[in-house]
């Protein structure tokens, strides 16, 4: 029996690349779930910030802040990356900064706020940009017509890691007691150091791409980032498809940021204790898993606009649907059923995984060579502008309610969907390979 046929990177050529690359999604995966996924949000509620007048709105300008200067920053750190073949010492040197910066936040003490703020952004700041750059491999590691599997697979192997991240995290909270907030210091160092340790494959194997000199000569670096960036603005005609996606992503991002960010809140809202919300956060995980098959088996057949269209449709659907049940359950005062919540849960973790899977896929399949760190880093602008617009949720949620904010998020992922409607892929395609 030929058990190579079920590896899904079965023929490819560069394993050991492919791998090394792999390593740095399972690397980041222990910031996106124990920081900001499932304990830090809660912990900075709860010990922190102390004020629950405040503490969404307090929340939501601090991560807000780490993504405004991702977001400023991004599009010139990719073209200068692309100017000097720099990608792979920006993306190692983000991630040691934020495995570092992590381990910080294991030291924070009650009502620390300053502290927490001073540590998180530059920590969430360094995670966040690194996925610019890990991105930016992506056109080099896999053949066009493999993009999509590629991103499929290695999103899975993440979703893997963060699966076993939560049972070591939810059998620490009941064999040691750790189920208060307040003793979350140590997750905290384990998330920074799991970072750290996964990272040494990636810079011991991990090439940087080669690419043809485009390089501007008597600028100094940058100076010539900004002129890449000039060059790409006038160049915005001609990659309109690839413009299009980009800005459809800046919508449909920010209902994934608001479920990154807020999932764990919201569980906690309609009464899941600690160890539930350890395991409502596992179930959304496996739904991730089983969602990046999807993009890893037919993304590449299927075309990535109709998977992006078919993924933006689910999460839609279910945002409506969370809207509704937020609904009923404050028409209940507080008493409905919450098993409505699992199914939820499944789905939003199925459009995590499947959405962000294609999306990279889609941007790296309409990306023109030799300036992928610069279409990556505009792709983290949109990325990041998206979770700045988490606030207008959180204020929506402060003021007027739950069900309200929910309509929120479903109408961002509505203007994506239709945004995305417009984007020609062979078009952009084309355009792409004759830069």
């Amino acid at each position: 029996m030929n058990l190579g046929r079920f590896y899904p990177l079965n023929g490819l050529p560069q394993q050991r690349q492919l791998w090394s690359w792999i390593s740095f999604d399972v690397a980041n995966q222990s910031f996106t779930l124990i920081i900001n996924t499932l304990l830090f949000s809660v912990f900075f509620f709860q010990v922190v910030v102390q004020d629950e007048a405040i503490d969404d709105r307090v929340w939501a300008l601090t991560y807000g802040s780490s993504m405004l200067l991702t977001a400023l920053l991004s599009p010139l750190a990719g073209a200068v990356a692309d100017e000097r073949s720099y990608k792979k010492l920006c993306l190692i040197g983000s991630g040691v900064i934020c495995g570092v910066f992590t381990c910080g936040l294991g030291f924070i003490q009650p009502g620390q706020l300053w502290l927490a703020v001073l540590l998180y952004i530059p920590a969430n700041f360094a995670f966040s940009i690194g996925e610019n750059f890990l991105a930016s491999f992506l056109p080099s590691l896999a053949r066009q017509h493999e993009v999509g599997r590629v991103s499929g697979f290695s999103w899975a192997c993440a979703y893997a890691a963060a699966l076993f991240l939560l049972i070591v995290t939810a059998g620490a909270m009941i064999a040691l007691k750790w189920e208060s907030p307040d003793a979350w210091r140590p997750f905290f160092i384990f998330a920074g150091l799991w970072f750290l340790a996964f990272i040494i494959p990636t810079a011991l194997w991990l090439k940087e791409p080669q690419v043809a000199n485009t390089g501007h000569p008597g600028k100094n670096l940058i100076t010539a980032g900004f002129v890449r960036l000039a060059e790409t603005v006038k160049d915005t005609a001609r990659y309109k498809d690839l413009a299009l996606l980009l800005i459809a992503s800046l919508f449909y991002g920010t209902g994934m940021s608001v479920v990154v960010f807020f999932a764990s809140i919201l569980a906690k809202q309609y009464g899941f204790q600690q160890v539930d919300l350890v395991i409502f956060v596992a179930v959304i995980t496996v739904s991730g898993i089983i969602g990046t098959i999807v993009p890893t088996l037919y993304q590449d057949k299927l075309g990535h606009r109709r998977s992006v269209l078919i993924f933006l449709v689910v999460w839609l659907v279910t945002a409506l649907g969370f809207a509704g049940y937020a609904y009923l359950n404050e028409s209940h005062a507080g008493n409905y059923p919450t098993w409505p919540l699992w199914v939820i849960g499944n789905l939003l973790g199925f459009g995590l995984g499947s959405l962000g899977s294609a999306n990279r896929a889609f941007v790296s399949y309409l990306a023109p060579p030799n300036r992928e760190a610069e279409t990556f880093g505009i792709w983290g602008l949109m990325w990041k502008l998206s979770a700045i617009m988490t606030f207008p949720f959180a204020w929506v949620k402060d003021t007027m309610g739950t069900p309200e904010a929910l309509l929120v998020l479903a109408g961002f992922i509505l203007a994506g969907l239709v945004l995305t409607l417009f984007i020609n892929e062979k078009r952009g395609h084309d355009a792409a390979r004759e830069h």
